[in-house]
């Protein structure tokens, strides 16, 4: 019988004379294979086989064409961190943890031998790479997000090696790392399309809730209306709206899924008692939806008992308008009702100026990130200012998204923007309460 403590022929040391970044990448603080192939392979002699689990960031490449090299380390070191906290709760400090030679935006690691002949680490090797992904993939996302502003999730997968006394080690170490990724691959494609599939079910099944955040007169503190806000369901990763609809984009479901939403907040507003005005988001592309518009829309809001001069149509700038004329063709069968409507998100997407000059909306909305700090911020002042005169003279009302501080509300109500919301007020609801008051 082979003795596992010895190395075979086929398992001959590898002798490298290459660059010393091979051995250990000294910006990324993280060795390679090369440098910890002794440890790897006894790992492998040890026990008959070896396993890995390989971590692949592959947007991190999209950060560095786009930002530099500079913002690339700064992200990969804030993920890197990550898997080490996850290491700490989830994997053995006996187990190797490497960056591959090849894909410096690909972690590896080798998992140690079993403690005892009764403990078999492949039996639980599916489930070990299974809690990774959970514990992983949102901060992936969130770290990404800022950079990106679309879903970026990282690629785990696994696989097995036994030794072969054929096949030199660092051959068969090799082709570990290759497996896992092409597992990763697999199970990246696999969760994509059950993705898919349990957001087409959430639209077919109408699982989609609806909150509501008021709108308020920075002077007065008066409601103005509310905001319908949609959520998916509870415990799922369709429940954070950001993500929701970043994945109903790359599904291809995003008109069906802004068709349903619309759809839930007029029903939503329908149990409401209240006069206020109702403002609904919706993406350019569903202003065309023929089953929607016209003679449909008014038997609906009839039958809602809603008053189609309280309800405002809020178009996010965060999508193009390809075509202004075939735009206000379709809005015209809204504003004949009575519907207004709302620039949404201004500042934070595609041709604001244009889409006002185009469209001359009721509501201009601006996007949180000029509320953000705005007493700190002179530019921010002069931008939000040159709105507000513009607004005056097109016949416009501002509204101003994401209000969290006192700070930010003085500073917005002295400029001379007419309404508000967020977090200061109030955070959104199923209920129609008072706001706060207490920061005045």
């Amino acid at each position: 019988m082979r003795d596992k403590g010895k190395k075979s022929e086929g398992a001959s040391k590898v002798n490298v004379s290459i660059n010393e970044n091979f051995y250990y990448n000294k910006k990324l603080s993280l060795p390679t294979v090369i440098k910890e192939y002794d440890n790897i392979e006894r790992i492998l002699l040890e026990t008959g086989y070896l396993s890995c689990i390989t971590i692949q960031i592959e947007d991190l490449r999209k950060v560095e064409q786009l930002y530099g090299s500079n913002i690339y380390l700064e992200t990969f070191n804030l993920i890197n961190a990550k898997i080490k906290e996850l290491r700490e709760i989830l994997l053995r400090k006996a187990d190797i943890f490497i960056i591959d030679i090849y894909d410096v935006d690909t972690f590896v690691i080798f998992l140690s031998s079993p403690r005892d002949d009764n403990t078999k680490l492949l039996y639980h090797l599916e489930e070990i790479t299974e809690r990774i992904r959970i514990k992983l993939e949102h901060d992936v996302f969130t770290f990404l997000y800022p950079y990106l502003k679309e879903i970026s999730r990282p690629t785990i997968g696994h696989a097995l090696e036994i030794q072969n006394p054929m096949i030199n080690n660092m051959r068969l170490i090799m082709q570990l790392i290759n497996g896992a990724k092409k597992m990763g691959q697999f199970m990246s494609l696999k969760y994509d399309y059950t993705g898919r599939y349990a957001l087409q079910r959430i639209i077919v099944e109408e699982r989609i809730s609806t909150v509501f955040q008021p709108i308020v007169n920075l002077k007065t503190l008066d409601i103005l209306g509310y905001e319908a806000l949609s959520r998916g369901p509870e415990n799922t990763e369709f429940y954070n709206p950001l993500l929701l609809f970043l994945l109903s984009a790359k599904c291809g479901l995003s008109f069906e899924l802004d068709s349903l939403c619309r759809k839930k907040a007029l029903e939503s507003a329908r149990h409401l008692d209240t006069d206020k005005k109702i403002f609904i988001n919706t993406l350019s592309m569903t202003i065309h939806d023929p089953e929607f518009r016209g003679a449909y829309l008014k038997g609906l809001l009839n039958d809602l008992k809603l008053k189609p001069e309280n309800v405002v149509f809020e178009v996010s700038e965060k999508l193009a308008i390809d075509n202004y004329a075939l735009f206000r063709e379709a809005m015209s069968d809204y504003t004949d009702l009575g519907i207004v409507h709302a620039g949404d998100d201004i500042g934070s997407g595609y041709s604001g100026l244009e889409r006002i000059m185009e469209l001359n909306p009721g509501f201009l909305k601006i996007d949180m990130s000029f509320s953000r700090n705005i007493g700190r911020s002179f530019i921010k002042q002069e931008i939000v200012r040159a709105i507000v005169n513009l607004s005056e003279k097109i016949g416009s009302l501002i509204i101003a998204e994401g209000i969290e501080t006192k700070e930010e509300y003085e500073t917005l109500r002295d400029i001379g923007v007419i309404y508000g919301q967020g977090y200061l007020f109030a955070r959104p609801s199923e209920e129609l309460g008072d706001i706060q008051k207490d920061f005045v």
